[in-house]
């Protein structure tokens, strides 16, 4: 059966059904984004009589009284979406200035308004001289169109953050010695400086994952490591270059910990600190570790070890010799 009726219909079928004894239910509104608070409220519409018919409002009436932009969608696509409900028998659309109008006609037995209405709602006296009552639906304000458009943006915005993640060791800077951690040993890679100032002057989070497994080994302490990155991110500074956050994991391979590479467990950190859209990033890594795992959540991967991609099993997006060929491909993809 089709429920969605012209006004003149919905007037016709008003007359029968009242004939065979029916109790009438109005319901008017917007339902822009069909919502929970929406259900709960029609299913409570519906209790309050036989028949529940929604006065559905135009697309014009919307665009008056809450802006251009609204409504988001289409009185037709409304319409349908309410008529695919158990508890709604009919819809109609109502144009602008038409509500008493249409009360008058109908007659209705009970007229359900929300609770940012009261009982002096539009409509009321008409309502109530014509024999029928206003009933004042329970209204969640925690759920409404408003409220879940603005989560909409907000996941949005943040979803729509990018990065790239970069490896320290081998890609940052030279991998040695082994377990590096004494500032006087750091040395960063030859195109290291003009690749992240080119990184930084874009939209680009820029993150470091990196394994620092001397920590659980004991060959020095993680103050030792902060003391290192904190000295690192201080002279990069200075370049104008920015590094946004560094997560490191300082468990051994027989820690079976969740953050060693090639396991997600920093990523995962960095996504739920960011928001970070991980189709939208990349990963840059000397080692077949940093390709698993970017491989794993759908990143873009680069590998800077051309030596090595013959003998990996997991195969990078694209292999370069330095970080700044790397930062190149990212920029001109």
């Amino acid at each position: 059966m089709n429920k969605i009726k012209k006004r003149k219909e919905i007037i016709s079928i008003v007359e029968k059904l009242k004939k065979k004894g029916k109790k009438i239910v109005i319901f008017n509104g917007t339902f822009d984004i069909l919502h929970l608070g929406h259900i709960r409220s029609l299913i409570e519409a519906k209790t309050q009589g036989d028949i529940l018919i929604i006065l559905l409002n135009s697309d014009k009436s919307i665009r008056n009284y809450k802006g251009p932009r609204r409504p988001i969608n289409s009185q037709r696509e409304r319409a349908e979406m309410l008529a695919g409900l158990e508890c709604v028998d009919f819809v109609s659309i109502l144009n602008e200035g038409n509500l008493k109008k249409i009360l008058n006609q109908i007659k209705p037995d009970v007229h359900c308004q929300g609770k940012d209405w009261d009982k002096d709602c539009l409509g009321r006296k008409l309502v109530e001289k014509n024999g029928g009552k206003i009933h004042i639906l329970k209204w969640n304000k925690s759920l409404s169109t408003t409220k879940l458009i603005d989560k909409i943006l907000d996941v949005y915005s943040k979803s729509s953050l990018k990065a790239v993640f970069l490896d320290r060791d081998g890609t940052i800077n030279l991998n040695q010695p082994e377990y590096l951690y004494k500032i006087k040993d750091f040395k960063f890679a030859p195109t290291t400086i003009p690749a992240l100032q080119k990184l930084s002057r874009t939209d680009y989070k820029i993150i470091v994952l990196t394994n620092q497994s001397g920590i659980g080994r004991g060959y020095f302490k993680e103050s030792d490591l902060k003391k290192l990155h904190k000295w690192m991110t201080k002279e990069l500074k200075k370049k104008d270059i920015r590094i946004d956050k560094i997560y490191y994991c300082p468990h051994c391979s027989d820690d079976n910990c969740s953050c060693r590479k090639p396991k997600l467990g920093m990523i995962k950190k960095a996504v739920h600190d960011f928001g970070i859209d991980l189709t939208k990033s990349w990963m840059i890594g000397d080692d077949e570790k940093d390709i698993i795992m970017g491989r794993r959540v759908n990143l873009k991967t680069i590998l800077i070890n051309k030596k090595a991609k013959n003998n990996l099993k997991s195969q990078p997006h694209y292999s370069v010799g330095q970080l700044n060929e790397a930062i190149d491909i990212i920029l001109n993809f």
